[in-house]
């Protein structure tokens, strides 16, 4: 049962030889996302480009091809750019007297296809609508809001690109009995169309998420459903389509729902860890997308499944296909990596293990192609690993501007 599922989940998250440096970061473990460079745009949904659905991100900034780390901070907004051979700072760019907007809803995407990461967010008191602060490249730009909207349920609100034109949209579950799946579409310098399905189960709070299940290039709204199926009602761009639906299969510890390209199609599959309830001796199962349903399922010998809040789907070879990364006790950095048909050889590194969500990003920051891990933490040095595609080179510490 799904209450069953949160609850071990939660131990399994505690039950670690180390779950953080603070105990608040215990609250946070479950609620925020992991940065990742996506092999394809099944789970970007934006092409080239990553959607960070979090007010932390390591996010390409100025559209130099290079992750910048972004963060709310103090009264404002502040990003610190990545330099041009990815292994020091660059221009500390800060944004201050701004409304950072409510915790559900934040996100670093691209609202208006320049290939620079924007600030959205929900705003407003019993009113409410969306805003976006664009990115000026060397400098926040300027801030857009749409009109009064209903914002949703926090589980399941995004920022994803539902008709294919290369702009983040609004996304969200609306309704109270009848529940429905709706976008509000960006024009790129404002809000326009509002489209919204019929009536649907939303499925589960843990694993509803916007991304492209059929390998169009537009984003659908897939959930887990019932004792234990999948869902993915798609985008047809100006409405919303069919739905499908899996047959009853496993659906994971909740705080291990993902959605990532694993054989490397361009479509979506799902990902979670299932089996044991202790992660650090557990199975990984992906149930692979194909296009109209789901299909065969991929699972991984007993493995070390990592601290929840550290865990991204990433390609750290350049293969085309979603690797299994994440930060395991003993502080070891591990990747591994997709055959498309299984799970195979683990890229290891030293690293950090502070779980809270948005210190740990599986992203290129060097601009080659390949997803490398940058780690950010208050108080402490930006450290940056890079991949080499078949290994990880010399932890690089950074000293973080003030």
């Amino acid at each position: 049962m799904r209450y069953e599922r949160s609850l071990l989940g939660m131990f399994a998250g505690i039950c670690r030889k180390r779950i953080a440096r603070s105990f608040p970061a215990l609250l946070l473990i479950l609620l925020g996302s992991v940065v990742v460079v996506p092999a394809t745009p099944a789970y970007a949904v934006l092409a080239g480009f990553k959607t960070v659905q979090d007010s932390y991100g390591w996010v390409d900034f100025n559209g130099d091809g290079r992750t910048d780390h972004c963060q709310p901070y103090n009264d404002g907004l502040r990003c610190v750019l990545i330099n041009g051979t990815g292994t020091g700072l660059g221009q500390l760019i800060v944004l201050t007297s701004t409304d950072k907007g409510y915790g559900r809803g934040r996100a670093w995407t691209d609202v208006n296809n320049d290939q620079r990461a924007d600030y959205c967010r929900v705003v407003g008191g019993g009113s409410k609508s969306i805003q976006c602060t664009v990115s000026a490249g060397t400098a926040f730009g300027t801030t857009f809001t749409s009109g009064a909207l209903d914002p949703g349920y926090d589980a399941g609100r995004a920022w994803a690109d539902f008709n294919g034109d290369g702009r983040a949209d609004y996304c969200r579950v609306v309704g109270s009995w009848d529940k429905r799946a709706q976008c509000t579409l960006s024009t790129g310098t404002g809000f326009g169309q509002t489209i919204t399905s019929g009536a649907i189960d939303p499925g589960w709070d843990a694993g509803r998420a916007w991304v492209d299940v059929n390998g169009d290039r537009r984003a659908d709204y897939c959930r887990v459903v019932n004792s234990a199926q999948l869902q993915c009602t798609v985008s047809s761009g100006g409405s919303f389509g069919q739905t499908f639906t899996s047959v009853t299969l496993d659906g994971g510890y909740d705080d291990s729902r993902k959605w990532a390209d694993f054989n490397g199609d361009g479509r979506a599959d799902f990902c979670r860890n299932v089996g044991s309830v202790w992660y650090a001796y557990t199975n990984v199962r992906c149930t692979m997308s194909t296009g109209a349903n789901f299909g065969s399922e991929v699972t991984s010998p007993v493995t070390d499944a990592g601290y929840p809040g550290t865990v991204g789907w990433a390609d750290v070879n350049g293969d085309g296909r979603d690797d299994h990364c994440r930060v395991t006790g003993g502080e070891i950095a591990r990747c591994t990596l997709s055959t498309g048909t299984s799970f195979g050889a683990t890229m290891n590194h030293p690293s950090d293990d502070v779980t809270i969500p948005g210190t740990h990003g599986w992203v290129d920051i060097n601009g080659d192609g390949l997803a490398d891990h940058g780690f950010f933490y208050p108080g402490t040095p930006v450290t940056i690993t890079l991949s080499t595609g078949t290994g990880w080179a010399s932890n690089i510490y950074i000293p973080m501007p003030l």
